[in-house]
């Protein structure tokens, strides 16, 4: 009885811990082993910050703040996706009908793989494996749900929505699930919780522990449901840590009215206690600290050739605003005032080829969106007149508010104030026209 107790104990150890291959490791402030990626990612989370990406059948992961390694290693199958929790990286791949999950600890090189057998309707675009128990999305006649697993293949609970879920993510080490209509709920071992409701329709990235970024240029807090509104900032360029709020642009990271100007294009921003981390286009990190911003604003400037005899100039400044753009100037005419290929988009999200440029119109940057400020075009028409006059003084008087691009707008003679020097501008263009 015990020599058949400890055969089937055996088996069960053999069946859930399967040798991966060969874990290589090297250290190098160069990441371009990440260029052999078919996709990589960064996090940054209270273990420090990570790069972590998959190739057709090599899981990669990198430690890079508080120390620096790299560390890789070959399945025996194909990579459908990857995540991460605190030092570790993960891989799901399938060889034939059958699923594993492999573990790779970015901190001392130990390298596990689980094995759960077949999984009929997976959709294996994303996962997580936290604290022993992998989760998984299933999709049958009526809807798509989540699936959770212990560590040796063992199905544990079956989790559904209202609405078909989209994307499983791990923050902060909890497992979240995220549905199409944007909801997103927290699962835990026996139930699952509504947290927030984030822009439908973008992609979100993590932003430190406890914050979700939308491309549609939103930081959110999954704890209290907070909401800041970033414009201009890339994706993956946004981390709030300890109260810090951190993020970029292709060019210049901002931190509490502060600058910092990098001397490459950057790629990914990584946060880790006092010290960030610029990944650039290249993969070569470089590590900044905080004392190192200055509080002049960088911007970065485009010479708008059409207008230069009046002597303005077109500006992305800080918040992420194009701005210093005339009213009546046609799409076709923005985007000669730009080096770099543009897409210009409506309220609606719908791409624009012709007509004139409004205040709330989009332009898509090197993929950076940025909104567009038409100087005097308090209300989005595209010109300026009677109405924009009448929106700032019922401003001025209390009766209305005006925010975001449309009250950068109201700055007609780009001052950084609005008063009555931008009204008096604004009413005599809108009587000239």
């Amino acid at each position: 009885m015990k020599r058949k107790l400890f055969s089937a104990i055996l088996l069960s150890l053999i069946f859930i811990f399967i040798a991966a291959g060969t874990v290589y490791s090297e250290s190098d402030k160069n990441l371009s082993v990440f260029d052999e990626c078919k996709e990589y990612y960064t996090e940054s989370n209270t273990y420090g910050a990570f790069v972590y990406g998959f190739n057709y059948s090599t899981l990669y992961s990198s430690c890079v703040i508080p120390y620096s390694n790299i560390r890789y290693v070959s399945v025996d199958g194909i990579i459908r996706s990857v995540c991460h929790n605190k030092r570790c990286s993960y891989s799901l791949y399938n060889k034939k009908n059958s699923y594993f999950i492999t573990e790779l600890d970015s901190s001392n090189g130990n390298c596990v793989t689980y094995s759960f057998g077949e999984l009929s309707y997976i959709d294996n675009s994303s996962f997580a494996f936290c604290d022993g128990k992998a989760y998984f999305i299933f999709t049958d006649s009526n809807n798509t749900y989540v699936r959770s697993y212990n560590s040796n293949g063992k199905t544990l609970r079956r989790y559904t929505f209202d609405e078909n879920v989209k994307q499983i993510f791990i923050n902060d080490s909890k497992v979240y699930a995220l549905l199409y209509d944007g909801k997103i709920y927290r699962i835990d071992n026996n139930n699952s919780h509504y947290c927030l409701t984030v822009n439908s329709g973008y992609d979100i990235y993590n932003a430190g522990s406890g914050y979700i970024y939308s491309g549609a240029g939103t930081l959110f807090s999954i704890y209290d449901n907070d909401i800041e509104y970033i414009n201009g900032a890339k994706p993956n360029c946004v981390i709030k840590s300890e109260n810090k709020l951190i993020y970029s642009n292709e060019w210049t990271i901002k931190y509490d009215n502060k600058y910092y100007k990098s001397k490459s294009k950057i790629k990914s921003l990584l946060v880790y206690g006092n010290n960030i981390g610029i990944l650039d286009e290249n993969l070569n990190l470089n590590t900044i600290r905080f004392s190192d911003f200055k509080g002049d604003d960088e911007k970065l400037s485009y010479n708008n050739n059409e207008n230069e005899s009046k002597n303005r100039t077109v500006n992305i400044n800080s918040d992420g605003y194009i701005t210093g753009i005339e009213s009546g100037t046609t799409v076709s005419n923005f985007k000669k005032l730009f080096s770099d290929d543009i897409t210009v988009y409506d309220k609606n999200e719908n791409e624009v080829t012709n007509g004139k440029i409004k205040t709330g119109y989009r332009a898509k940057i090197s993929n950076v969106i940025y909104e567009i400020s038409v100087s005097g075009d308090i209300t989005g028409e595209g010109n300026v007149k009677s109405n924009d006059v009448s929106s700032l003084m019922s401003y001025f008087v209390k009766k209305s508010d005006l925010f975001g691009v449309y009250l950068t707008s109201a700055d007609f003679n780009n001052d950084g104030n609005i008063n009555n020097k931008d009204l008096v501008e604004i009413a005599r263009q809108a009587k000239n026209r």
